[in-house]
Order: structure tokens, then sequence, then C-alpha cells
């Protein structure tokens, strides 16, 4: 897929929000798209998901890459914080939102400007929708600052 992000002032203010597609998917080119994203925003705090959690499906792969943004956004000195799947899911069910479809319906509650991306309900035999990254990065964003 690519590169998942959200890009955000405060709860309520978004700046930018999509998904980066790579190709051909791997480490080295996606790696490349975060740097590049993070020299652009100037972020001052980087929020990513913890690929340590025992909930977390993420391959190692993925959690090679996750640590490659950390080591680099260290480097330039950017603090860093990790928010597990589990962590997420606590804080929107606080909301009556379980599963990831509920979330992003919360989300787009709280922050119409999304409801053009919002997600189709998924069935079983269906793959997952591609807007649900931005979801997911929204999801991050909003744990953080209701955790914090």
């Amino acid at each position: 897929m690519g590169l998942r992000y959200a890009c955000v002032e405060s709860p309520k203010e978004i700046i930018d929000y999509g998904i980066a597609t790579v190709r051909p998917i791997g480490n080295s080119k996606t790696l490349q798209r975060a740097k590049q994203f993070i020299e652009y925003y100037k972020p001052t705090l980087v929020l990513i998901q913890d690929c340590e959690s025992r909930y977390s499906r993420q391959g190692k792969r993925v959690a090679k890459l996750i640590d490659d943004i950390v080591v680099f956004s260290k480097r330039k000195k950017i603090p860093v914080k990790q928010y597990s799947r589990e962590q997420i899911r606590d804080v929107f069910e606080q909301f009556g939102a379980k599963t990831k479809y509920e979330i992003a319906k919360t989300i787009t509650r709280w922050l119409p400007e999304l409801q053009h991306r919002s997600p189709r309900v998924r069935k079983l035999w269906m793959c997952e929708d591609y807007n649900m990254g931005i979801f997911d990065a929204m999801a991050l964003a909003l744990t953080h600052y209701y955790l914090e």
C-alpha cells in the first residue's frame, strides 16, 4: 500500500491527510516518502503504531520500517510516541466504537470534513476499504490527544 498519514494541529484542526502509494512495495521507498513527509511538514511530534504489542498484526517488514522511521525522527530531534491498536480501541470504546468501521464512523461524526472518505461497511469477503488507512492515522492522532 504505502504510507498512511494525518498531519493535525489539534483534535479539530486537520492540516493534511492521505495515503502515499509506494510501488513497488518496499521499505526503502516507503521510508524515503516518510522522510520527505517529515522534512516538508516539520512536525513537533511523530505518532506511530506500536508493533511490539502482543495484539499487533504487523509483519516483520512493517515493524522494521516503523523502527527506521522512529530512528530518523529521533535523529531529527522530533519526539516519537507510539500507541498500540489495543490502546486506540480502548479509547474509542468509551465512545461506543469497537470495530475499525465504528471508529471511522465516530471520526466522521467528529470531523465531518472526512465524510467523503468514509469507508463502506465491510463484508467478510471484502478487502479493507482503501480509505481506512486515513482513519487509522486519524484514530492514532485522536488517541494521543485523548490520552495526553
